[in-house]
């Protein structure tokens, strides 16, 4: 297979060896496959360069990673001779008068922290339309019209940047475990019987202790065209599966460089392994349930590694609003919102007023009947 860099950019280009067309990455058979002659070129799945990275060593080396400088390029389509300006953190570009794909890596060189490993994509095309029209058939209080906003050709591949985050974490606790106890109480009752019931009491034990955790690959999102939230409903993904950063897996793909620094998406993380240890230490801390549990946590020997992970992205606006779906592209897990049709919902409530209306008449109609 012939990989052509264009002088002066460092866009890649990959060319099939038998007719010199362009070759895409065909996720079912994890290689490169030429769309005009049907040839495949294998594609190196190594796994020697993903690394935990130090996190204190980058924010020494790297000054906290600042800001970096987009520059233009100017390219010239190998196929077309078109010229275009495109930015350095362009991951992805298509020749507008060809339609020729080229993957870019100058992209990720921009900015300080390049990625190291990647989950190819698994779910292809076909795959997605179909969990896609699956998702819009279901429901009864979707609009009619939701097809129309919601179109298949919106749905998108794309390579996400995300971080992942390890730390080592030692917990010091202190607080009170409630144990319930009864006790026998006597009263009248409405009649002037006297009754007995159990009463609950809690008894307050104060309590302390240690909690030690590693927290491994805790993963954040590095594009802000999600929240955190939205891409964690998409989780998990298997990072198992990781594999050397190689364009050629981008090849006939969108691609997205990070904009959370490493430092912003750390302080997403260090809140989630917080949340992870505040719940561990209140259920050590609880006998039948727990109160003023106050907790000193240490992180230590926190590192990171920069990765990039595969996703079905749909985006559409229905009445000034915005919905998203995402498909995980690797699990093939789904997360979804529709709008609601205001129309079905009135008629819906008022088909329920009509039954119990209906029901009332009959009930009273049967009981004027016996009398």
């Amino acid at each position: 297979m012939e990989q052509t860099t264009t002088p002066n950019s460092g866009i890649q280009l990959f060319a099939c060896p038998g007719c010199n067309a362009q070759m895409h990455f065909n996720p079912k058979l994890q290689q490169l496959e030429c769309d005009h002659c049907g040839t495949h070129v294998p594609i190196d799945s190594s796994t020697d360069h993903i690394k935990e990275n130090s996190l204190r060593q980058q924010i020494q080396d790297a000054g906290g990673d600042p800001t970096v400088t987009v520059e233009q390029l100017i390219y010239k389509c190998n196929r077309c001779g078109a010229q275009a300006v495109i930015t350095t953190d362009t991951a992805t570009y298509t020749c507008a008068f060809c339609n020729y794909e080229m993957v870019n890596p100058v992209a990720y060189k921009t900015r300080v922290i390049q990625p190291s490993a990647m989950v190819p994509f698994k779910i292809d095309r076909p795959q997605s339309d179909s969990i896609f029209k699956t998702w819009l058939g279901r429901g009864i209080w979707a609009p009619n019209d939701l097809k129309k906003f919601a179109r298949e050709d919106s749905l998108h591949g794309i390579y996400l940047p995300f971080w992942t985050y390890d730390a080592e974490t030692s917990s010091d606790w202190t607080g009170y475990g409630g144990r319930y106890y009864y006790t026998t109480e006597v009263y009248t009752d409405s009649s002037g019987n006297k009754q007995t019931r159990q009463v609950q009491h809690t008894e307050w034990i104060y309590r302390s202790g240690t909690y030690n955790h590693f927290f491994d690959d805790i993963l954040i999102g590095g594009a802000t065209e999600l929240s955190q939230s939205e891409y964690e409903t998409i989780f998990p993904f298997n990072l198992d599966e990781l594999v050397n950063f190689d364009a050629k897996y981008i090849s006939g793909w969108e691609a997205d460089v990070y904009d959370v620094t490493v430092n912003d998406g750390y302080e997403k993380a260090e809140a989630i392994m917080a949340r992870a240890i505040r719940e561990a230490c209140e259920q050590e801390c609880r006998i039948d349930t727990y109160k003023d549990v106050s907790i000193g946590t240490t992180y230590a020997n926190q590192s990171y590694k920069h990765i990039l992970l595969p996703v079905w992205l749909c985006t559409y606006m229905y009445k000034q609003a915005k919905y998203s779906f995402i498909i995980n592209g690797q699990t093939g897990k789904i997360y979804g919102k529709k709008p609601v049709s205001a129309v079905k919902v009135v008629i819906a409530v008022l088909l329920a007023l009509i039954i119990i209306i209906a029901i009332i008449y009959f009930a009273q109609q049967r009981h004027s009947t016996n009398y």
